[in-house]
């Protein structure tokens, strides 16, 4: 009747679930910047007349910067908050990669010297993104939805560089390749600006969550009013906690295991079944895609488990431990899979005789699929308990789990050769499950209960 309120519950506006778009957007712009020249590399290479360390010291210098400001950019996200670091980091890395279109003006030596800076000048500018990222999902994501939040932003980090991959292959071809960093520029500078004018640092602050919303977002009121404290950050303290140490630990093998999938994968395949490049690598984007998927799974794994036991040991560790444990067996099984290769056979020229893929390949193309699924189930859970420990130090322990998972992935490209000298390529799916086995052993001293300075 007209007069009479409705008795009928608000219902939530899940503003933050366009929150979650947004961060999902910016992680796969920043993939398609970080993976474009990687694709491009060749043209890159022949165009300017560099030799491949050149190219590789381009690519690899990235990974260094990232790896080296993930805490500074940390403690500026603590103390500046996500929305103004956001439109930083975002502007800054759009425009670092810009940069790389000035090498048309200036000659090969010239050239390679700007390349350079550019790769690196953006590994400073995307080092911030993802502790910022996790920043606002501890700010507008409640505990038993952050597993789906970050399992579904790591996902998207991968979507990002399978596009780069193919948008980057269609692009060098239709405009000269320095002309790519603009076009891809261009949607940072643009996310930048959408992303700084609508988001707020606090749900409260935003116009367009209703009251339920916010409701839902304030199911920890201690932890709420610890994220708006401002003060100096306790770097002792913070350092010298068994909290922190493993989860950079567990963090230091799993991202040494995972960046085998963007690095020697392709390798792998070509060396041990005798294909040629194209049919590797259409192999490899299997595997690839059991990371995507595993990621997203891992996600709504967890926050499952957390909703029906109550318990961040079995969402957390649980999940890792148990979804590790059956992926390190896969990868035993595709170790026994390769067949026979002669020592005569293996090198360039076996790539000759890769006119058929065999069905060994096939198989373990599968195998491989279903251990990089399993494995990558807990890659959202090492997001979460970051988010679920770090308080208003959040940012400064996720740059700390991120630094030591990038200082694995520059580590294992160096050491995989190594590996294969003392064994052989057949053996590198061990390598891998043993890394993966590392970090699941580590995972078993996390303790995803309480704050990091309790």
């Amino acid at each position: 009747m007209n007069g009479i309120p409705s008795l009928r519950p608000e219902h939530p506006t899940r503003v933050h679930y366009v929150v979650l778009f947004g961060l999902c957007l910016a992680a796969g712009l920043a993939y398609v910047h970080r993976a474009c020249f990687g694709v491009a590399e060749s043209t890159i290479r022949a165009d300017l007349g560099l030799n491949e360390k050149q190219t590789g010291w381009a690519m690899g210098i990235f990974f260094a910067t990232y790896a080296l400001f993930q805490i500074p950019t940390g403690l500026l996200v603590d103390i500046r908050g996500p929305r103004w670091s956001l439109f930083l980091f975002g502007m800054a890395g759009a425009l670092t990669l810009a940069l790389g279109t000035a090498t048309l003006l200036v000659g090969a030596t010239a050239g390679f010297v700007i390349l350079f800076a550019s790769r690196a000048l953006m590994g400073v500018a995307q080092a911030g993104l993802f502790p910022a990222s996790t920043r606002c999902f501890a700010l507008w994501f409640p505990l038993h939805e952050r597993g789906l939040a970050t399992g579904t932003l790591q996902s998207c980090m991968q979507i990002g560089a399978a596009l780069a991959g193919v948008v980057t292959g269609w692009l060098i071809t239709v405009v000269p390749w320095p002309w790519m960093f603009v076009i891809f520029a261009v949607p940072g500078v643009i996310w930048s600006l959408w992303f700084y004018g609508w988001f707020r640092d606090h749900p409260e602050e935003h116009p367009s969550p209703n009251a339920a919303e916010l409701a839902l977002l304030r199911l920890q009121p201690e932890s709420h009013a610890e994220l708006h404290t401002r003060g100096p950050t306790p770097w002792r303290r913070l350092f010298t906690r068994r909290k922190l140490l493993w989860i950079c630990a567990q963090q230091f093998f799993r991202a040494a295991a995972n960046v085998f999938w963007l690095t020697w994968c392709p390798t792998f395949f070509q060396m041990v079944y005798l294909l040629n490049p194209a049919q590797a690598g259409s192999l490899t984007a299997l595997p690839a895609f059991g990371v995507v998927l595993g990621s997203f799974s891992g996600g709504i794994a967890a926050d499952r488990v957390l909703r029906r036991t109550g318990s961040r040991r079995w969402s957390r560790q649980g999940v890792v431990i148990i979804s590790s444990a059956i992926g390190v067996a896969i990868f035993v099984a595709a170790y026994s899979n390769p067949p026979h290769i002669h020592p005569a056979m293996t090198g360039v020229g076996a790539f000759a005789h890769g006119r058929v893929i065999p069905s060994g390949a096939y198989v373990a193309a599968a195998l491989l699929f279903l251990a990089a699924y399993c494995a990558s189930i807990g890659n959202a859970c090492s997001y979460s308990v970051t988010i679920d420990i770090g308080g208003r130090y959040t940012a400064v322990l996720f740059g700390a789990m991120n630094m030591s998972g990038n200082i694995g992935a520059f580590l294992f490209p160096i050491f995989l050769p190594f590996w294969v000298d003392g064994f052989s390529w057949a053996a590198v799916p061990l390598l891998v499950g043993g890394l993966y086995l590392m970090g699941m052993l580590c995972w078993a001293f996390v303790n995803p209960n309480g704050k990091v300075l309790e």
